[in-house]
């Protein structure tokens, strides 16, 4: 798909999406791929949460203790009974006010999920179309995911290597390795054999991370050219339709678009 992309020759326009598209992607990516529903990873050491919750209790007291001097003062002076429960009443509001910015704030934080860690929901997202009406998605000019006419969303392969759980994973022998990065379609046979691995219950057009012996990261993403089963059923043929991979046009490029 990217083995002759040049962008200066492939791109025909970018534009920013609008609101209710990107909405439409978001829900699409979310059902495509359940992984980007878990919760986004948190750091356990951060502190600014229990600083901001400790900054609202500690105002607490401080509208308390008004609250008593104002009271104390109304018992002495006639017309400080009206101008302690003014004191009083901002006072509570202030605090009402704050704490109400921290449980806003709390909820932002847990509806938090690996999709909106990979795209903010405040985010822009962009649309690069390319030749052969494919389409590029990006944040920032960062190319996220790409599909095919109306195919299912893709992830690029540097952002599966930062989600690697994103995909199902196949593998591949080592024999297959130097066919994967000419850009050729993966065979049943390097699966199959001793170094391969093709897991079961993967459905024909399941979009797949392409793994190969010894190696650590993925080197492709793939198109299952039929289910698991058949594939093991026959034996022969071709396996996976390669996507993309490390070293193709795709991979070279770190920016386009808007």
């Amino acid at each position: 798909m990217f083995k002759k992309f040049h962008p200066k020759d492939d791109v025909s326009g970018s534009t920013s999406l609008k609101s209710s598209v990107q909405r439409g992607i978001r829900s699409a990516l979310l059902t495509q791929y359940p992984f980007l529903t878990q919760p986004a990873y948190r750091d356990p050491s951060a502190a600014a949460p229990l600083s901001m919750e400790e900054v609202a209790v500690a105002d607490v007291p401080e509208a308390a203790d008004e609250d008593e001097e104002d009271t104390g003062k109304s018992s002495k002076k006639k017309g400080g009974k009206k101008g302690g429960g003014k004191g009083g009443g901002k006072s509570k509001g202030k605090g009402k006010d704050k704490g109400g910015e921290v449980a806003e704030a709390e909820e932002e934080d847990g509806e938090q999920n690996v999709l909106d860690e990979i795209w903010p929901k405040k985010e822009a997202l962009g649309l690069t179309k390319c030749h052969d009406r494919i389409s590029l998605y990006t944040l920032a000019g960062t190319p996220l995911f790409f599909n095919h006419f109306d195919g299912p969303y893709i992830p690029t392969l540097k952002l599966l290597h930062q989600y690697p759980a994103m995909l199902p994973h196949v593998r591949i022998d080592r024999g297959a390795i130097k066919f994967l990065l000419a850009g050729a379609n993966m065979m049943a046979p390097g699966l199959l054999s001793a170094g391969g691995a093709l897991p079961d219950g993967l459905d024909k057009d399941a979009i797949v991370a392409v793994h190969a012996e010894g190696k650590n990261h993925a080197c492709g993403i793939g198109k299952m050219a039929e289910s698991s089963a058949d594939v093991k059923k026959s034996g022969k043929g071709v396996a996976v339709e390669i996507l993309c991979w490390i070293g193709d046009d795709l991979w070279k490029v770190d920016s386009i678009g808007l």
